[in-house]
């Protein structure tokens, strides 16, 4: 969570590029346990003498899930550490991550976070459509795209009042 210049924002929006390998439930549940009102970081993120505080959530992807059995997650090695997921499962490993991340998002919405998910160098699933919402997802396929669609996020939040 530390401070970074608009240079230094702009150099690592630069240098993305889509390689897949994407497990979006871990990158949602984290997203939503950084921003929860209730979660880690509650001393900053909590409500203001019992106003309810907007907060947003910048979901970015390459919009493709792709979990691979044989790699090393966030849950270990899925067919061998079966914490979520076993090859006897009736779901693909694929289909239980897409579920969790719906689960997931819905439950960071109901903590009064705008989701924005951002697509970047592939088409946007509906998975991630309906996360974001209508107006709130889009699809970038290069740098400069991505730093157009940043700045209309930003313009979109960015008539703000904080107040303290």
């Amino acid at each position: 969570l530390g401070e970074m210049t608009a240079d230094e924002v702009a150099a690592y929006v630069d240098g993305l590029v889509p390689t897949g390998s994407t497990y979006h439930d871990i990158g949602m549940i984290w997203g939503g346990r950084m921003i929860s009102p209730t979660g880690l970081y509650a001393n900053e993120n909590a409500d203001i003498d019992g106003k309810r505080t907007t907060r947003h959530l910048i979901f970015l992807t390459d919009g493709e899930t792709a979990p691979r059995d044989t790699a090393y997650s966030s849950y270990g090695i899925e067919p061998l550490d079966q914490r979520r997921w076993s090859e006897s499962s009736a779901l693909s490993l694929t289909q239980v991550v897409e579920k969790r991340f719906a689960v997931a998002c819905d439950e960071v919405k109901k903590r009064n976070v705008t989701v924005w998910v951002i697509g970047f160098g592939t088409q946007m699933t509906d998975m991630l459509k309906t996360c974001a919402g209508s107006g709130h997802w889009f699809q970038a396929n290069d740098a400069t795209q991505l730093s157009e669609t940043f700045r209309t996020i930003a313009r979109s939040i960015g008539d703000l009042r904080i107040s303290k």
